[in-house]
């Protein structure tokens, strides 16, 4: 593409190069001066404007497309194409006026365009470019902190909520200008909120349940648009807070899963994550605050109570903040073996891990049948018993197509495989994420630790755990677990030998005394065991 515009030394540049649109911004004002290009070009746009929403039809002559695109299409190209250190010298208020000007004609757009309202289409082109060159501004640091302040974001959100529908072009354009601003406080910081913030005001103004809404109406996504999933991930506040069913951000994820359409979406799979634990947060939101991270037991004897007092009174590792212990004595004694896994972590780590932990313990139980089916499938087929299996999870979509990841799809994929085989001899179960085959180098380097992860925790499993193995979201690293549930009712360890025991009498010889005992006779869980297992292992 070439948009020739002439400097006032008489020299022609293309803005749409980097050169061209670096010495447009260095030389194109009077005098040489950094340029003011919107001051010169906003009067004949703005009166053009105007003349378009005064007639009836509202659609602009060929003369009016070309004086107000000029300054459109200025305002992308240097946007897309100059170095944010040269970008910044233009002046403030240029940068103003011009999101001064975005602002009343997205209003303008929302309020007075009946094409738009009603199609979710942009059908004139001076439209598109100024919606389209938000993507672009956006990525500035100045016009990033202009566009959060000025609340063009709630402005955006109005525009975006106004049509029922939208078509794919405009729907994933919106997407875009949210994507980047969310970037662009990560690759500028310096007078920008941060993340955390900025999503928090995307929400409170509702243009975060609009960016969600909008991002599954194209097919695919643009990597952008799932990366701004991968970080809203980590406002854990944000998400226990904004994305209960009764919150505009939790109704717009319930609609989009809810939908079988989507169900192979890719941004389907962020949302099922998200929704995984809110799930979880909201089913402890009654308890007492020491239980809202599930039952934690002595990393050292394995007690554990279900009592309030003794979650409490646990002691926490104060540099990794994952190990607990009973009493001083059991941690002394623990250090030994704690200590090649003991790394200080950030708050924000933190958070991850604990986000991580709980999405975890919401796909099991959301999960369990399916997982209890495979268990039983597993050790029937190995000879081995529940204390000898493992469940292998991926929550990373390393797919080309972005088509989510293996845990998150519809249904989700997982693995149950004897533990043993991924840290004995040839390791044969270790999965395929370990880059045993792509890089060497990497692998040498991480398998030993992942060995003394997998023995420490293997050694440390009682009757009542599932043990787990999963890769995070973020692909950093791994995560091994010990996971417990409980039957609601009856308050049975769902994980425990007797109950594998018992639904392999279920399934293998329609026998449901015993499972039906540990879930409680008659109960809506009864009811469900059986269901669930009545089709044998097909």
């Amino acid at each position: 593409m070439t948009v020739n515009v002439t400097l006032p030394s008489g020299r022609t540049v293309n803005i749409a190069t980097k050169y061209g649109a670096n010495h447009f911004i260095n030389e194109g004002g009077p005098e040489n001066r950094p340029c003011t290009f919107v001051s010169q070009n906003l009067g004949p746009v703005k009166q053009a404007c105007d003349r378009i929403y005064q007639r009836r039809g509202r659609n602009p002559t060929d003369q009016e497309v070309n004086d107000i695109g000029l300054l459109y299409t200025m305002a992308s190209e240097l946007a897309e194409n100059a170095d944010y250190k040269v970008f910044d010298e233009i002046p403030v208020n240029e940068i103003q006026m011009y999101m001064e000007h975005v602002l009343v004609e997205i209003g303008r757009m929302t309020e007075a365009n009946s094409n738009w309202v009603r199609t979710g289409t942009l059908i004139h082109y001076h439209e598109q470019l100024l919606i389209g060159g938000l993507i672009g501004l956006v990525m500035h640091r100045i016009p990033a902190k202009l566009a959060l302040e000025m609340d063009l974001f709630g402005t955006l959100a109005k525009f975006a909520s106004a049509p029922s529908t939208m078509e794919e072009d405009a729907a994933e354009t919106i997407t875009m200008i949210v994507a980047n601003v969310v970037i662009s406080t990560q690759v500028h910081k310096e007078g920008l909120p941060t993340t955390a913030k900025v999503f928090a005001k995307l929400e409170s103004c509702g243009m975060l349940a609009q960016f969600i809404r909008l991002s599954v109406v194209s097919p695919m996504s643009e990597r952008g648009i799932l990366k701004c999933y991968d970080d809203l991930r980590d406002c854990t506040s944000l998400i226990e807070k904004k994305f209960t069913e009764d919150q505009p951000c939790g109704k717009a994820c319930k609609e989009i899963l809810s939908r079988p359409i989507f169900h192979r979406h890719p941004v389907a799979g962020k949302l099922r994550m998200i929704a995984s634990y809110t799930s979880w947060v909201e089913k402890q939101a009654d308890s007492p605050k020491e239980m809202r991270d599930g039952n934690k037991l002595c990393r050292k004897c394995n007690k554990m109570e279900h009592s309030t007092e003794f979650q409490k009174n646990l002691l926490k590792c104060s540099r990794c903040k994952s190990a607990f212990y009973c009493s001083k004595e059991c941690q002394v004694a623990d250090w030994k073996a704690h200590k090649p896994f003991c790394k200080a972590v950030s708050s924000k780590a933190t958070k991850v891990m604990r986000f991580n932990e709980q999405t975890i313990y919401g796909f099991v139980e959301n999960n369990y049948f399916s997982i209890l089916k495979e268990i039983v499938k597993v050790s029937i087929e190995t000879g081995k018993s529940k204390g000898d299996l493992l469940l292998e999870l991926d929550f990373y979509d390393s797919s080309k197509n972005g088509r989510g990841a293996p845990a998150l799809q519809t249904p989700p994929q997982f693995k149950v495989a004897v533990s043993k085989g991924y840290f004995e001899g040839s390791r044969p179960n270790e999965p395929d994420w370990f880059y045993k085959n792509v890089d060497r180098t990497c692998y040498n380097a991480n398998i030993p630790m992942f060995v003394k992860s997998m023995k420490d925790l293997y050694n440390r499993l009682t009757d009542v755990h599932l043990f787990v193995l999963a890769r995070p979201p973020d692909n950093q690293g791994f995560g091994v677990y010990r996971i417990q549930l409980q039957s609601p009712i009856k308050k049975n360890h769902m994980f425990s030998q007797d109950t594998i025991d018992a639904a392999t009498k279920a399934i293998q010889d329609g026998n449901f005394g015993p499972i039906s005992s540990l879930f409680g006779v008659g109960t809506d869980d009864d009811r469900r065991v059986r269901m669930a297992l009545g089709g044998g292992l097909a």
